[in-house]
């Protein structure tokens, strides 16, 4: 248990991507003597290279606001006068051919406002009567705490209580793409907490209504207007936050507070074995680095392999996880290149029943304020592609990626002309995809690793954004004994 262990002397950990290095800072705030390995670039996903001069992230570009591991993080660094907030917050659907809004009264892409949605072409007659009908269904066999294990696949409980329609056309461009995954293959529980929590009361659009009345402050019922729901909406309070130049001044702040760790960089992990109390990592150039207790921040798959002699069952768990691919596209075009562009639309998101390539978009000069050069009339667009299921692009080069998104912006946006930059950013197997039962696979996982001095962190435990992996990462340091102050408690 973590609070009858005692902080380690020596640590090593495995991976220098986000999850990895916030462990390594914890642990040397703690006064351990660290050590991180890490084969590829130090921050992992998150990086941040110049597009047309402009600082712009190649994945993640914005973490959540309204859990706090993130935001706390930023604020031990220092870099909480740096954090901005985008300027175009509305999101757009491409749907049957045309751009619409994205319903403002939602949870987690789930409307709560019925007849808000009547008239709008989103949804079919038939699907807004459905809709309106859920408060009265009453307990279904598909709700999670009526299931084998209490956990269903998204698409499960979401089909039966709202209809295959709502599910499709709304949910799953924004969950489906946050995940890169497919809702009938992820599972609820920790695909979406907050929508399970929603699940176990006798009717979801009530819970939903709730949620959103408490986020807003006020008292009952469906919220109206463009207020901030939990996913945000245009005239709300901001929802996320990334720091001025990119989501990898975070991984500068961390490296920039802990000069004392030890970054051995261009190895990789190839074993962890039992050492005695503690355990040694194996790296692939035949060298062993000896240590009190080890975290492993690396992807499942990775992670997996490297557990075997420690922690068997926790190891097959992790190898065992599925994990999605995607490639990210940015490109700078000519504003006059896109004649129809709202600079109040953030993006567009693509739903999966609409056969595109393309999964979503975000008009990043609009979004962040830091990225329009007023020197020049041009637009910077960071173009999703791939997900559970559907992998095209992973057959096709660059110049045939390339021009198929474009031909999925000639449709969604109206672009015309070629791009003057291009970047184009893969990251196979990127995202682990959590089915059904996850989160007590993990729970026994991390039951099986407490008996050792190893212990993991990052998106195979229980979220894919920037705070889920501060947490892991905090989470895996404080049950090794390690503790810590902030800069909060230093100035009580």
């Amino acid at each position: 248990m973590a609070a009858e262990r005692r902080r380690p002397e020596r640590a090593v950990v495995v991976g220098g991507g986000l999850s990895g290095l916030a462990a390594a800072f914890r642990l040397s705030q703690a006064g351990s003597e660290v050590t991180v390995v890490e084969p590829g670039p130090l921050g992992g996903k998150l990086q941040t290279s110049l597009v047309a001069g402009r600082a712009v992230d190649e994945t993640a570009d914005a973490f959540l606001l309204r859990v706090p591991w993130a935001l706390a993080l930023c604020h031990d660094l220092e870099l909480e006068g740096e954090l901005i907030s985008p300027v175009a917050r509305r999101a757009e659907l491409w749907l049957d051919g045309r751009r619409q809004p994205l319903p403002t009264d939602h949870v987690m892409g789930v409307p709560t406002d019925p007849d808000a949605l009547a008239g709008t072409g989103l949804l079919s007659a038939e699907a807004i009567a459905h809709l309106r009908a859920e408060p009265g269904l009453g307990p279904l066999p598909t709700d999670p705490d009526r299931a084998p294990g209490g956990d269903v696949t998204v698409g499960t409980y979401l089909r039966a209580r709202l209809g295959d329609e709502v599910v499709d056309r709304v949910v799953e461009p924004l969950v489906g793409g946050i995940n890169a995954g497919d809702l009938d293959r992820l599972g609820l529980a920790a695909t979406l907490p907050q929508l399970d929590a929603a699940a176990r009361r006798p009717s979801l659009l009530d819970a939903c209504r709730a949620q959103l009345a408490r986020s807003r402050g006020t008292a009952s019922g469906p919220a109206g207007g463009a207020g901030g729901g939990p996913a945000g909406a245009a005239g709300s309070a901001p929802i996320f936050a990334t720091p001025l130049g990119g989501t990898a001044r975070i991984i500068d702040g961390l490296l920039q507070f802990m000069p004392a760790v030890h970054l051995v960089t261009g190895r990789a992990a190839v074993a962890i074995e039992p050492a005695g109390t503690g355990c040694r990592v194996v790296l692939d150039d035949g060298t062993a680095l000896d240590a009190d207790a080890a975290v492993v921040a690396t992807p499942a798959h990775v992670a997996g392999p490297l557990l075997r002699a420690v922690a068997p069952g926790a190891a097959a768990t992790f190898a065992g996880l599925r994990h999605s691919s995607i490639a990210m596209v940015t490109l700078a075009v000519d504003g006059r290149a896109i004649p129809d562009r709202d600079e109040a639309a953030s993006g567009v998101l693509v739903p999966r029943n609409q056969g595109r390539l393309v999964t979503a978009l975000s008009f990043a000069s609009h979004k962040w304020a830091q990225l329009r050069d007023p020197d020049r009339d041009d637009v910077l667009l960071r173009v999703s592609v791939g997900k559970d299921g559907d992998e095209r692009f992973a057959d096709l080069d660059d110049h045939d990626l390339l021009a198929a998104v474009l031909a999925d912006l000639d449709a969604v946006v109206g672009l015309r002309g070629a791009p003057t930059e291009v970047r184009i950013g893969r990251w196979p197997r990127a995202f682990p995809q959590y089915e059904p039962g996850h989160l007590a696979r993990i729970d026994a996982a991390e039951a099986e690793l407490a008996a050792t001095p190893v212990r993991v962190a990052g998106m195979a435990l229980r979220g894919v954004g920037i705070p889920a992996c501060v947490r892991s990462a905090e989470e895996a340091a404080a049950s090794l004994g390690a503790t810590w102050r902030t800069r909060r408690s230093l100035t009580r």
